[in-house]
């Protein structure tokens, strides 16, 4: 069992930028967790997140067969994609950061869910694919309940 078995460089690196943006806002703004009405779903998100992309940097060999045959085609084609979707989301969190509106802010949710679930599609990784919409609903949640 060698190192890149394990390791995902390419996943942890869009796990990065996937959850620099977040640790730039919770710095700037104090979120206090009793606000939110429902403990649960709040900790729900943080697994959802946390999870997903932990599961994108690592392969733990659990309900994941990688990718579909081509193999490199479809490879190329995720990191192409999820580089897109990733300059999408950049940008979104930019305009937020700016103006915080809720329609940005649900638009990073569904573009952050959309790359993650991707991922987990084309990747074969049921895990993945289930921390993804785990992270949806409970990220969700908490935009809502940021918004009231």
């Amino acid at each position: 069992m060698d190192f890149l078995s394990v390791v995902n460089p390419c996943g942890m690196a869009f796990a990065a930028v996937l959850i620099l943006p977040h640790i730039f806002y919770r710095r700037r703004h104090r979120i206090d967790k009793t606000a939110y009405a429902n403990q649960g779903m709040y900790y729900i998100d943080r697994m959802g997140r946390f999870g997903s992309l932990f599961l994108m940097s690592f392969h733990l060999g659990v309900l994941e067969r990688g990718f579909t045959e081509p193999k490199e085609l479809m490879m190329r084609f995720w990191l192409i994609s999820t580089a897109a979707l990733l300059a999408v989301y950049l940008l979104l969190w930019g305009m937020f950061f700016k103006r915080e509106r809720k329609h940005t802010a649900y638009l990073i949710v569904a573009v952050s869910a959309v790359i993650i679930v991707f991922s987990g599609i084309l990747q074969v990784n049921t895990l993945l694919f289930t921390f993804g919409f785990v992270y949806l609903i409970g990220e969700l949640y908490v935009v809502k309940q940021h918004f009231k």
